[in-house]
């Protein structure tokens, strides 16, 4: 299966769980590092969501800090796809390279 991946937006889920299986086609876990700090980004994007809602009072300064996590957010993804495109991952259009090709 072939996920599209655009430049300068978030990766889906799905996209990110086709990089990690891929990410064992070579030696270094840089990949698989970058993946795993995503999956934190995203994680406290969540959190700050809750926070939104529980804290009133502080409302503005977790909905900076939700912009600042979605900010990571973008610059990880593009990294992941820049670092796909390097490793053979993904072609010049954005696609996830089958393993079997």
């Amino acid at each position: 299966m072939r996920i599209t991946i655009e430049d300068g937006l978030q990766i889906s889920p799905e996209a990110a769980a086709q990089l990690k299986q891929h990410a064992d086609m070579i030696e270094c876990q840089c990949p698989n590092k970058l993946l795993d700090i995503l999956e934190v980004v995203r994680d406290f994007i969540s959190y700050t969501d809750e926070c939104i809602e529980k804290y009133p009072d502080d409302r503005d300064i977790h909905r900076w800090l939700k912009s600042s996590a979605i900010n990571l957010d973008q610059l990880l993804s593009t990294t992941l796809v820049q670092l796909a495109r390097y490793e053979g991952f993904i072609n010049d259009d954005n696609q996830i390279v089958d393993r079997k090709a």
